[in-house]
């Protein structure tokens, strides 16, 4: 079933207001059913039947309401069914017989495939709700998941007490359990420390729950003290040595219960609950402190490396000066004036100075680090003071442990029978130096930068955490692998042996060679020491497209935000998707409004208090916080979308299959941690990365961090999302890498990168295979099918391990990134992406077409990322931009809004296209595939606003219009 459909489960009364699209999607019927309603006597019992058909399809439910039938479905049924039908009905009025009534709501399910749940269902349901409070506990969004469930598997959705009792029971064992777990983990005396510890003040007078809840506001030198303190504290209380069985979703759930809360409220809270947050939440603030360290780690480090950069002079030509100097020595060497024995000195002095060469940039950089040493000594003494683990004795950490006893010892001099000489190539010459003050400088800076590496391979990690776990962890248990993989290699659609899988790659990538070695002898491309492409000309604008997109401006007219949210929500009902249920009120409508808002403009909560009077700040808040949670943004834009792709003018647009990816960068201050310099506005920003579909709509948006491989989001974004199926993702040189592109294509999809740079356009075939003469300067034969062969089952299990969600794919590609070079996988996985990557760039460089096509799909996510600015305006703050969370309800907020625009857009000009239709005035479909819906004439984004909610009332709020009228009546 489709998301947007959520609401209408479980409702006992037709709605008072239908749209179209609710009429098309409920009320039409298949020629089945069309033959089992023609059976019918008479056309009020046709017109019953019809109802009961699409109440059920609707709803899950049989149709038992008294009340009137609305006219425009009344309409709408005599158009479907061709007979004749009354102004006004009601249910009873038509059916003689109660009985006649109860054969047809039988007949109706009976059609449907729907029917009771059976005792066995039941305890399936059961099962089914007790493994989905442990990724979701709100009440009403679990309702909503027993009713999907029921609808799904045909069983007709039970009363709402009876779905709450079921859910009730659900949570409290969770609770139970989880408490049981702690308990079991945790000895009493040391939860009775933990609540004592939570319960008292700091010296400075501020909560201690408050304290360790802060992030960091920016990745200095004392803020990381403070993270570290903070990890410190926490590992004094045993907290790394504990909870480590219990699922990081429980403990996140349960310690942000906490967080949201008051500590002076904590006191009042019951067991088991009490005892559960408190454990959780000292859990998750060890794991998000160190990951923060570790981040902050990581910057701090790639920042002393700029810095000396920056400050590193320009090298002396040093080869001009030793040739004058060599030159002098050579004339007075051949002077027979001199001895023999100074003649032959000079000659070997003359020879060692020629051997030299000038010193590098980078070793330059080297140079500055080891003489400017604090900076690089004081991260080292923090970071040494953690837990670091690897597989086996890894150099790092080996030195890592050298300088920890020589810091306790007080020694800055490294001792001779110390080389490290398995730290890199680069440091060993420094590191031997007769020096040993210098040598030992040497060492601390070669193993802050080895640390590093280590880090973001993977070969070295932390326990306490949830990012920098051991790389291993990103895979599926051995022993669960052993026993599911066939089941995985099916889901994949893989083959057991990388051969049947390589050979028809294999002869697609000689087929393309192929193909543009005759592109170059035919002079379509240019090849000398690279491959040349001829740019694409730009598309003429079409007058006609021109004068449809001024006509269409025309009819649609002028609109306030306020009832473009409204006239969406009335079709789409996101708001009751938000909720779980329908809004008892217009004033909680109004806060579902303002934590969509909030979110998604640059405006604060007292801001958006000014913009809607209605509320205050206080209320404003805690819809921001309520809307931030369990994903609800996220599942409201997927509704708008799912609404937008069924209007006919999207098939228009593109192809359904197709996607692209971008990030769009938005300002922030200057003191948020995970803030980065943007390099076209030279301001600190926060990157959001958005996924948009050929055919428009936002499909998945994330928060990332600037300057950083875009290749894990490219990817997490199409797997996350699976009922938006993408079978190629455009994306930029950014969102690429060669093992990337093997993940992407072993999960079901291809990256289509639009590479920048011409070494990037680089051809790659197997070794031994013969290179066409013309292509021979950008093909290289340098492929290892081997590797790959004798690596397919890992590369198989990650990538199952990516799909099913144990790992994430940024996690995948942040471990086998360029740092991960040497580790058989890796290399694996590029070889294979490197396959791939020839098999596409042939069809790039050959087919104009294709190319084409990828450019409008990234021009297309360029647009939506104009529109996104123009309801963005402003800049993120620092509490939105300091939390990952904060910023994914960013990121969902800002894409429902801009998901709106553009279904309220394409509403609009599907309305006013069928009114030309039915005047035969139809407009062809390569015009109106070029009529983008980010369209914001006369959609007026700012100001106070005012919701009409008088006029959607119907449609968003009926119970509310029917409790009103019964009053009025």
């Amino acid at each position: 079933m489709q998301g947007w459909q959520s609401p209408y489960l479980g409702q006992r009364e037709l709605p008072r207001e239908l749209s179209q699209f609710e009429l098309q999607a409920f009320f039409s019927f298949s020629p089945a059913e069309r033959e089992l309603i023609a059976r019918r006597r008479g056309d009020g019992l046709r017109l019953g039947l019809a109802l009961h058909i699409g109440f059920v399809r609707m709803t899950g439910r049989p149709l038992n309401s008294v009340r009137v039938v609305p006219s425009v479905l009344l309409a709408h049924l005599g158009r479907e069914l061709g007979i004749e039908t009354p102004d006004l009905a009601s249910v009873r009025a038509l059916y003689a017989r109660g009985r006649t009534l109860f054969d047809h709501q039988q007949l109706a399910c009976e059609s449907l495939g729907f029917g009771w749940m059976t005792e066995h269902q039941r305890r399936a349901l059961v099962r089914v709700l007790r493994d989905e409070v442990a990724q979701c506990a709100d009440r009403e969004r679990l309702i909503v998941h027993a009713r999907q469930w029921l609808y799904s598997h045909r069983l007709l959705v039970l009363r709402e007490r009876d779905i709450r009792g079921l859910v009730a029971a659900a949570l409290s064992e969770l609770e139970r359990t989880t408490a049981e777990a702690v308990r079991q983990s945790v000895p009493v005396s040391t939860l009775k420390r933990w609540s004592a510890v939570l319960d008292a003040p700091r010296p400075d007078g501020q909560p201690c729950q408050s304290w360790l809840w802060s992030a960091p506001a920016k990745h200095s030198t004392r803020q990381i003290a403070e993270v570290l303190e903070r990890i410190t504290c926490l590992k004094e209380l045993g907290v790394d040595r504990a909870l480590a069985e219990i699922n990081n979703v429980l403990v996140r759930r349960y310690a942000r219960r906490m967080a949201s809360r008051a500590p002076s409220v904590n006191a009042r809270v019951k067991e088991p609950a009490r005892t559960v947050e408190t454990a959780c939440f000292l859990r998750y603030c060890l794991l998000t402190a160190t990951d923060q360290f570790i981040l902050m780690f990581q910057r701090r480090v790639a920042d002393l490396w700029r810095q000396c950069a920056d400050d590193a002079v320009a090298p002396i030509d040093w080869s001009r000066q030793y040739q004058l100097l060599l030159q002098e020595l050579a004339e007075l060497a051949r002077d027979e004036a001199g001895t023999a024995e100074l003649r032959t000195r000079l000659l070997e002095l003359v020879a060692a100075r020629r051997a030299q060469r000038t010193p590098s940039r980078a070793s330059g950089i080297r140079r500055q680090l080891i003489a400017a040493i604090a900076p690089v000594r004081s991260l080292l003494v923090a970071a040494g003071s953690l837990s670091w683990t690897a597989t086996g004795e890894h150099p790092a950490l080996q030195a890592l442990d050298i300088l920890r006893a020589q810091y306790a010892a007080g020694d800055k001099t490294l001792p001779v029978d110390v080389t490290a000489a398995r730290l890199g190539a680069a440091w060993r010459q420094d590191i031997a130096d007769t020096d040993r003050e210098r040598a030992f400088r040497a060492l601390e800076v070669a193993t802050l930068f080895a640390l590093r590496r280590g880090l973001r391979n993977g070969s070295i990690w932390i326990e306490h955490s949830l990012s920098f776990r051991g790389r291993e962890r990103l895979f599926i248990p051995d022993e669960r692998w052993e026993v599911e993989a066939r089941r995985h290699y099916a889901r994949l659609q893989m083959p057991a042996k990388a051969a049947n899988y390589l050979a028809p790659l294999l002869e697609r990538v000689r087929a393309g060679v192929d193909a543009v070695a005759t592109a170059v002898r035919t002079g379509a491309l240019r090849v000398d020491d690279e491959l040349h492409l001829a740019p694409l000309a730009a598309d003429d604008e079409d007058p006609e497209v021109s004068r449809l997109r001024s006509r269409l401006d025309q009819r649609i007219g002028e609109v306030q935000l306020p009832e473009v949210i409204l006239a969406v929500d009335a079709q789409v009902r996101f708001s009751w998707i938000m909720l779980a249920r329908e809004p008892r009120s217009g004033q909680e409508l109004l806060m579902v409004y303002a934590g969509i808002l909030a979110h998604g403009t640059s405006l604060t909560a007292a801001e958006c208090a000014r913009m809607i009077p209605q509320l205050s700040a206080t209320s404003i808040r805690q819809a921001m916080r309520w809307a931030g949670d369990e994903r609800r943004l996220a599942l409201a834009c997927q509704a708008v979308l799912e609404h937008m792709q069924r209007q006919p003018i999207a098939a228009t647009w593109g192809r359904a299959d197709l996607a692209s990816s971008d990030m769009m960068s938005l300002e922030t201050s200057r003191r948020v941690w995970q803030a980065r310099q943007d390099p076209r506005r030279q301001t600190a920003s926060i990157g959001i990365y958005s996924h948009v579909k050929d055919r428009w709509g936002i499909f998945h948006a994330q928060p990332i961090v600037l300057n950083e491989r875009q290749a894990g989001a490219a990817i997490e974004g199409v797997v996350r999302q699976e009922k938006v199926e993408t079978t190629q993702l455009a994306v930029d040189t950014h969102g690429y890498t060669d093992f990337a592109m093997g993940l992407a294509r072993l999960l079901g999809f291809d990256l289509c990168p639009r590479l920048r740079e011409l070494n990037q356009r680089h051809l790659f075939v197997p070794r031994g295979m013969k290179v066409p003469e013309e292509i021979a300067a950008v093909c290289e034969a340098t492929i290892d099918t081997a590797l790959i062969e004798t690596h397919w089952d890992s590369l198989v299990h990650l990538a199952a391990s990516v799909i099913t969600g144990h790992a994430s794919a940024v996690t995948a590609l942040a471990r086998f990134g360029s740092a991960a070079r040497g580790d058989p996988i890796y290399d694996a996985g590029v070889q294979l992406g490197k396959l791939l990557r020839t098999a596409f760039l042939a069809d790039y460089f050959v087919n104009e077409a294709f190319r084409r096509e990828l450019r409008r799909v990234l021009n297309r996510g360029e647009a939506v990322n104009a529109l996104k600015r123009a309801i963005y305006t402003g800049r993120v703050g620092p509490a939105q931009a300091r939390r990952a969370d904060e910023m994914q309800a960013v990121a969902d907020a800002l894409s429902l809004l801009a998901n709106i625009v553009m279904a309220w857009n394409t509403a609009q000009m599907q309305v006013v296209l069928d009114r030309w239709a039915n005047r035969r005035q139809i407009v062809p479909a390569e015009l109106t595939g070029r009529i983008a819906p980010t369209r914001l004439e006369g959609i007026n984004l700012r100001g106070v606003f005012r919701f009409p909610l008088e006029r959607y009332a119907g449609q968003i709020l009926p119970s509310q219009t029917a409790v009103k009228t019964g009053a009025a009546g």
